[in-house]
């Protein structure tokens, strides 16, 4: 049977390439999107976790929901040195993190200071990549900071420019220090560049006169390591080495909203998907039932000379088993070399839009989109191909049996 059905597929060359082809474009492009998409996700994530300040985040309780930079860690050295012997972390990172005002002869601008080691932070971003003018915390001035573009065109600022800036201290109180512009960045987000505010951690901490008590540390985890398993261990060992309450959040548990939307994006690329192999199904199935149609006079003949419907109908169902098998590894080729090429070269957005590539207040620290395979998602989406046509060729194969020998003979093909 299967023999009979690979010499019929090859007598009519242009309907087997017509059909395959259906098939096998549609699954490449779907497995291409696929890995669009995920490959987007993860840029998202691992931008998110950068923006919330790590894979896992530990404050004093209450700090994360409020932004009350009256909540302290106020011994963070011990947290530091625990978690940092936890496996799968990389580094943590003591932050200052304070909402605050910078003035200049030219006005004010609303801030969120962030005081943080340098050296501890490009385990998680290299911040000083954003850099467009002057430099990014190099120890050139006793209280540095570096503002966003937007902050500092607003306030007609130039390197060198002594700023004020004005913030909460532990008691709750309003204090003022001394800054020195060192540098601009531009990160490409019209929200970020216009409230960035950067220093060195001792910096902040003279600012608001914070002691040694910092508000964030942001953990860093090696790749691969689940941010909802380390969490766990992260909070055992910090907690028995600070001995106060201390709120251990993972970047998803900080920042919902993306969460929320990369999961709605997802489902959206599934949509799109199952509605585009709907039509490609009714597709399929609408060119096997021609092919009956045109075989009309065959059938007979097969029926005439003893085949019984159910074996004309696993001849039918045969075709489609070997087109099916044929094209799908045909587009599975086709997957993977637009994988191969957009992992390789990949399509800069910058070159087709000049907006900002920001996603829910997240900066994308590339715009250029590439690829990533996740088997699991690969191997679904073929066996849902597969499905879509052997599905599409049920009603035709049922057509087929119905065919009487004798009306049939009397036909010309």
């Amino acid at each position: 049977m299967l023999l009979l059905a690979w010499r019929n597929l090859r007598r009519n060359r242009i309907r087997t390439l017509t059909t395959g082809s259906a098939i096998a474009l549609s699954l490449g492009l779907m497995l291409i999107s696929l890995g669009m998409g995920d490959a987007m996700y993860g840029e998202m994530t691992r931008s998110a976790a950068r923006t919330a300040g790590g894979d896992v985040l530990v404050h004093a309780r209450g700090y994360w929901a409020s932004g009350d930079p009256t909540h302290l860690i106020a011994q963070p050295q011990g947290a530091l040195e625990a978690i940092r012997r936890v496996p799968g972390v990389v580094a943590a990172i003591p932050r200052v993190r304070v909402e605050g005002l910078v003035s200049s002869s030219r006005g004010n601008a609303g801030i969120q200071l962030i005081g943080s080691d340098t050296s501890d932070e490009v385990a998680l971003q290299n911040i000083a990549t954003f850099i467009a003018e002057g430099e990014f915390l190099t120890g050139t001035y006793k209280n540095p900071i570096v503002l966003g573009r937007g902050v500092a065109d607003d306030l007609g600022l130039k390197l060198g420019d002594r700023v004020v800036v004005t913030a909460s201290d532990p008691a709750g109180d309003l204090t003022r220090a001394l800054f020195r512009l060192e540098g601009v960045t531009e990160t490409g987000s019209e929200m970020a560049d216009g409230a960035a505010a950067y220093t060195t951690l001792e910096a902040a901490k003279r600012a608001i006169d914070l002691g040694s008590a910092v508000h964030q540390i942001g953990v860093v985890l090696a790749p691969g390591v689940k941010p909802k398993g380390a969490k766990g261990r992260i909070a055992e060992a910090a907690g028995s080495a600070v001995g106060e309450p201390l709120e251990i959040l993972c970047w998803r548990e900080a920042m919902p909203e993306l969460v929320s939307f990369i999961e709605m994006d997802a489902r959206f690329n599934y949509v799109f998907s199952a509605v585009l192999f709907v039509v490609v199904g009714f597709g399929i199935a609408n060119t096997f039932l021609m092919i009956v149609l045109e075989r009309i006079r065959e059938l007979g003949l097969l029926s005439a000379l003893g085949l019984t419907p159910a074996r004309i109908a696993r001849l039918i169902f045969s075709e489609t088993v070997i087109l099916a098998i044929v094209a799908i590894a045909i587009g599975q080729l086709l997957g993977l070399a637009g994988h191969w090429w957009l992992s390789t070269h990949g399509i800069d957005l910058t070159s087709l839009s000049s907006a900002d590539f920001e996603v829910s207040g997240i900066v994308l620290e590339s715009a250029v989109l590439r690829s990533r395979i996740v088997p699991i998602r690969w191997v679904t989406g073929t066996a849902a191909v597969l499905a879509v046509v052997l599905l599409s060729s049920v009603y035709p194969a049922w057509r087929a049996t119905r065919v009487d020998p004798v009306e049939a003979m009397r036909t010309y093909e």
